[in-house]
């Protein structure tokens, strides 16, 4: 006897039972055929095949090269998009380098003695004569 499992197109299975000179049956191309037979240890040995139409195999091919181009186009995109935002960044950090360096030489101008000496002619400071400094003969500072 031979056992055969069909699926149609709505997704519903039928079994059937069919004598063993009924080789195959063929319900809108896709089918499971089963076959048992005894072995000489009294165990029961299954056999089957299946088959799908051209229409089905088609089908799934067009679904796996769909699914494979899609997939490339979203690869392809996401890296031109991380090469625009990098290249985006690069030239940020190539600013903002610009800038510390122009901030850094500003900054060494201010602290020039040229700068300094200048700002104390604009606030009218007066340079110091005679300095005299305190002598202590304690090595302990004084309030």
């Amino acid at each position: 006897m031979s056992r055969i499992l069909t699926v149609n197109n709505h997704g519903f299975a039928t079994f059937a039972v069919l004598p063993r000179t009924h080789k195959r049956a063929n319900l809108n191309g896709r089918i499971l055929s089963m076959k048992e037979r005894k072995t000489k240890e009294g165990e029961i040995e299954t056999q089957g095949s299946a088959s799908l139409s051209v229409v089905s195999a088609c089908f799934i091919l067009a679904i796996a090269v769909l699914s494979a181009g899609a997939f490339y186009l979203y690869q392809v995109n996401d890296l031109a998009t991380k090469g625009y935002e990098m290249k985006a960044a690069e030239s940020r950090i190539a600013d903002l380098e610009k800038q510390n360096k122009d901030m850094e030489i500003k900054g060494v101008e201010l602290r020039s003695m040229y700068n300094i000496e200048k700002s104390t002619q604009d606030l009218n400071l007066v340079n110091t004569q005679n300095v005299s400094y305190v002598e202590m003969n304690s090595p302990v500072a004084m309030k």
